[in-house]
Order: structure tokens, then sequence, then C-alpha cells
């Protein structure tokens, strides 16, 4: 599935028809909005049904971002991508953290397939990206409590559903059963738990680290 788009992708895994996604498209381009929150105003889905879906297809664990701690989020952290990028392109900075004695830029995104931004922001920050997936409205509540200081308030749209972190990667064990892959931790912190094996690389799309 390398290099669909969040609408193909959808559309693949059988959670939206062709009349739907034409009629979403239809909104994106009358009302500028990305093809997601067009699908979420439309009523065809939620946002964490659409997480969800993207974490499976593509391998990468979703994060809810309002549980992290706030004392991590420097200004060294959020200087990695400006706000008028992070708002444009529903992508947030989460953490600077060395992953198998590699330094990576953590970032959480509702769209993880905006493939030329994840290179444009990877190419500014001089780090490989460890990319996880965020529910859009809790997107807008980070930009809205770290980038413009807003206060600790949830969106009112918010929509729990996803746990601090949820590795998405599983294989059968020998007995059948299925298990969770082996998983590396990331974060210090104990509110973060610990994230699937995956980052982003454009040219290993759905392949393991």
């Amino acid at each position: 599935m390398a290099k669909l788009r969040l609408g193909e992708i959808l559309l693949a895994e059988g959670k939206i028809d062709e009349a739907q996604l034409k009629a979403a498209l239809s909104h994106q381009r009358r009302w500028g909005k990305k093809i997601g929150s067009s699908l979420v105003d439309l009523g065809f889905l939620d946002e964490i049904d659409i997480c969800k879906t993207l974490s499976r297809a593509l391998r990468l664990p979703l994060i809810d971002v309002t549980r992290v701690e706030s004392e991590s989020i420097t200004r060294e952290i959020l200087d990695m991508v400006p706000i008028a990028a992070a708002r444009r392109n529903r992508l947030v900075p989460l953490a600077i953290k060395n992953v198998r004695r590699k330094r990576r830029l953590v970032v959480a995104t509702s769209d993880p397939t905006n493939y030329g931004v994840l290179d444009d922001i990877q190419f500014k920050a001089s780090l490989p990206l460890l990319v996880m997936i965020a529910p859009d409205s809790d997107i807008d509540w980070f930009l809205r409590k770290y980038y413009m200081n807003e206060g600790e308030a949830l969106p009112e749209n918010y929509v729990s559903g996803i746990s601090l972190i949820e590795p998405r990667d599983k294989l059968m064990s020998q007995e059948g059963e299925i298990e969770i892959d082996p998983i590396e931790k990331i974060f210090e912190n104990d509110e973060f738990t610990s994230a699937s094996k995956v980052s982003y690389d454009p040219s290993r799309k759905n392949k393991k680290d």
C-alpha cells in the first residue's frame, strides 16, 4: 500500500466507498479542508476510526498527545516544526529521542500519508522522523496549548478512544496466538509506554525496522 493517500487507503480498507470518497473530495475542494476532516464533516467516519485504519494499514503507532507530560514539550522541540507548517500540515513535534543509537524527531500527525511534508520536515530538522498518528482534534489541541498558549482545556470535539500509545505490529506465535511484536521504549517518562518499531522511511513503506 506504499504511497497511497489517506482516501485511497480508507477505500482499500473498505471504510468508505467510491461515492463517499468523491463526495469528500468535492467537500475538500469547496472548503479547503483535509480529506480526513471532510470525511468526518460529512459523517462518513469518525476521527478514531480513521486513525485506527491508518495505523493498521501503515503499521504506525497511535498516540494520545493530550497525555504527554507538558514539561517534555520544550522550545527546542517546538522549533523543529514552525507553527505555520504545523497548522497547515496537521503535524506536531513531540520529542527528540535516541532510538537504537540514532537521534530521531518524534512527530504526531493526523495524515501520515503526506509523504512530501514528512520529507521536508525531516530535511529541515536534519533528523530522521519517528511518525505516530493522532486524531486531528488532538493535533489542534496541541497547537493551541503549546504554540498559542491557550491553556489546558480539551477541545469541544475531543474524542477519547485510543490508549496512550498503541503498537500495531502483530505476529502469530508458535502456538497460533496473536502476539504484539517486540517493542522498544522511546520515552523515559512514565506517562509513556512504548511504541512499535516503525520510523518514517519513504523507500520502505510497510516494512519493519
